[in-house]
C-alpha cells in the first residue's frame, strides 16, 4: 500500500507544472510535441521540490546518472566537477543534465561538460536527438522515438527496454 501511495503522489497530474516556455521553445524548434519533450524529461531528470509547502515535480538541471544512480547536485559547479572526476577516471558512461545526455556516446554534441549543463543547450540537444530517433525508420511513432531515445539499438532485449522507458514516459504525459 505505501508502495501505490508512493507511486501515485509521484505521478499525481497536480504536481506537475505546465510545460514550462523553454521547452515549449525548444520542442517547438526541432519539431517534437512539447508536452511529450517535457514528459520526457521529467522521466529523466525528475526531483521533488518542496517550495513554501507546495511539492512539485520539477526536472533538476545539475543531475548525474551513473551506473543507474542518480545524483542531484545543488550547483552546476558541483555537477561539473563530479562529471570531471568521472571523466579523468576513464569512466564516460553517465547522463549528463535535463535532458540526461549520455555523455560516452553524445560528448561531441558539446564543446565539454559545463555546456553539457547549460540547461537550453541541454535540453537542444535532448530534442535533436529525439527527433534523430524519430526520423529512423524503426522508430518512426512518437511512442517508439521515446523508446529509442532511452534505448536505440534494435536488439529485442534493447527493444523490450526501450518499450517500458517509453510507457514510463507516456504515463507523465497523459499526467501533463
Amino acid at each position: 500500500m505505501r508502495l501505490l501511495l508512493a507511486f501515485l503522489v509521484l505521478v499525481s497530474p497536480t504536481l506537475y507544472a505546465q510545460v514550462p516556455p523553454m521547452y515549449e521553445s525548444i520542442a517547438k524548434e526541432h519539431k517534437v510535441p512539447a508536452s511529450l519533450f517535457y514528459a520526457l524529461v521529467l522521466n529523466e531528470s525528475r526531483s521533488i521540490v518542496d517550495k513554501k509547502g507546495s511539492r512539485r515535480v520539477l526536472p533538476w538541471p545539475w543531475t548525474i546518472n551513473h551506473r543507474g544512480a542518480p545524483h542531484y547536485f545543488q550547483t552546476k559547479a558541483e555537477a561539473i566537477a563530479f562529471g570531471n572526476q568521472l571523466v579523468a577516471s576513464g569512466d564516460k558512461l553517465f547522463d549528463v543534465g535535463l535532458g540526461q545526455v549520455n555523455w560516452h556516446y553524445h560528448h561531441k554534441r558539446f564543446s565539454n561538460l559545463e555546456e553539457a549543463f547549460d540547461p537550453k543547450t541541454n535540453l537542444s540537444v535532448a530534442a535533436r536527438f529525439l527527433r534523430e530517433q524519430y526520423e529512423r525508420k524503426e522508430c518512426s511513432t512518437w511512442e517508439l522515438a521515446i523508446g529509442c531515445y532511452h534505448r536505440p539499438g534494435q536488439k529485442q532485449k534493447d527493444k523490450t527496454i526501450a518499450k517500458a522507458y517509453s510507457r514510463r514516459v507516456i504515463s507523465l504525459w497523459v499526467a501533463i
